[in-house]
């Protein structure tokens, strides 16, 4: 269907159209093994890595990349840095990440009693939360 622009309606409908994403699918899910063995490998944010590729990528859009031809410095370049340094910053130090921590997940406690060594096994029955840190 075309949009009719003298036609407001037409035009949020467009807009709409536009703005539905359930046909784009989710991220597939990344098994938990996964996650514990190979997160903590990660390198974690590097601003001066992520503006170095930025940079170093300034030749696709065909942009000089160095230094100025009088010698100084690149602003842009600065710029973008800059930038990139305040995006990282901002997701460290004011970014929330909660997590939801599904009942039914088995576990083994150990105890003593005046019997004895006691160990208890069963299963969380709440759901929980739990915050992360993005590093």
């Amino acid at each position: 269907m075309a949009v009719e622009y003298s036609s407001i309606n037409s035009i949020i409908t467009g807009f709409d159209k536009m703005l539905n994403l359930s046909s784009v699918g989710a991220p597939p899910q990344v098994p938990t093994l996964l996650i514990l063995s190979g997160v903590p490998r990660r390198s974690g944010l590097s601003p001066t890595k992520i503006s170095s590729r930025i940079i170093a990528r300034k030749s696709e859009a065909g942009l000089p990349i160095g230094t100025l031809p009088s010698g100084s410095a690149n602003p842009e370049e600065i710029m973008w840095s800059i930038v990139v340094e305040e995006i990282v910053k901002a997701l460290q130090q004011e970014a929330v990440i909660s997590v939801a921590i599904p009942a039914g997940i088995t576990l083994t406690a150990a105890g003593a009693s005046a019997a004895g060594p006691v160990t208890v096994m069963g299963s969380t029955i709440m759901y929980s939360k739990g915050y992360g840190v993005i590093q």
